[in-house]
């Protein structure tokens, strides 16, 4: 857990004075196209109601906090929570990465996600308007995966 203060320190540091030396000793740009790969295919899972694939882009240990809801800190909780969502909604949603920032093996994007879900049951389709700040981490075999995600509706 001090790996993840420290990150989150660093990432502080960064956001009020900026990481140029950090960003400028290392070339990130197959790290972004990685992240904004994983942003899709995050979209693509939740449009497809796919839970156990949802909640396999969270690495062991990774934190979901949703609006209007309790922190899900457990694989379980992460399985509820999509399986609660996916199962009487189906989603048409769009997620565009607005700043995404590589430090060494942690990551972070601020994305803004739009769209509607529509009841499955019936019913006039709810408009999607929310941000997402998502906390990424490589793993041993140089994957990323979400360490922590965070989402709020703007409406």
């Amino acid at each position: 857990m001090n790996d993840l203060k420290a990150v989150l320190l660093l990432v502080a540091a960064c956001t009020l004075g900026g990481c140029a030396a950090e960003r400028g000793t290392r070339d990130t740009a197959d790290d972004e196209a990685a992240i904004r790969d994983l942003i899709a295919r995050t979209a693509a899972l939740n449009n497809a109601a796919d839970t156990l694939g949802w909640v396999a882009l969270f690495e062991d240990g990774g934190v979901y906090m949703g609006s209007g809801i309790p922190e899900v800190t457990t694989r379980s909780g992460l399985l509820d929570v999509a399986a609660a969502g996916f199962g009487p909604y189906a989603a048409a949603v769009q997620i565009t990465p607005v700043e995404i920032v590589i430090l060494g093996d942690w990551a972070f994007a601020r994305s803004h996600v739009t769209g509607v879900v529509t009841p499955r049951a019936g019913g006039e389709p709810i408009p999607v308007d929310a941000k997402q700040l998502t906390l990424y981490h490589r793993q041993p075999d140089g994957t990323w995966k979400v360490a922590r995600l965070i989402v709020n509706s703007n409406g």
